[in-house]
């Protein structure tokens, strides 16, 4: 057996033996429900959580935005939101209720964009996501 062949083969063995890879940790886990229901004409609310994972946090100095948009059948009070928003704005997990009102009968999309500040011990990245929640207006 060549000298290649065997280095060839000792790889294999070692990427067969090796744990299969995690999924990448984005460092942070946004709780929000993924279907609200409301009567035509009612007002309704989804509660959106930003919850940083373990040695993580989200910063206090930094800006926390979050941005709405939604399609004809909800009409939104408010667009954006901001911490001072939150219910308790100095939360480790900010959680926000987030307000629309049911305008037409269906299943409607509400999209939401968050946007902050996400550090570890010493140093702070840009971060966010961005859900779609459906909403039922009855």
């Amino acid at each position: 057996m060549s000298p290649r062949v065997r280095i060839a083969l000792a790889a294999a063995m070692v990427a067969a033996l090796a744990p299969p890879a995690a999924a990448e940790d984005v460092g942070f886990e946004l709780r929000v429900a993924d279907h609200v229901e409301v009567a035509a004409g009612a007002a309704g609310t989804v509660s959106l959580t930003v919850v940083p994972t373990a040695g993580r946090s989200v910063s206090g100095d930094g800006p926390l935005r979050i941005e709405l948009s939604a399609g004809d059948g909800l009409t939104l009070p408010r667009r954006r939101y901001e911490r001072r928003d939150a219910a308790d704005p100095a939360a480790e997990a900010p959680r926000f209720e987030l307000r629309f009102r049911g305008a037409a009968p269906g299943r409607h999309p509400l999209r939401i964009a968050v946007r902050f500040w996400l550090c570890r011990e010493k140093t702070c990245r840009p971060a966010g996501a961005e859900r779609t929640v459906t909403v039922e207006v009855r």
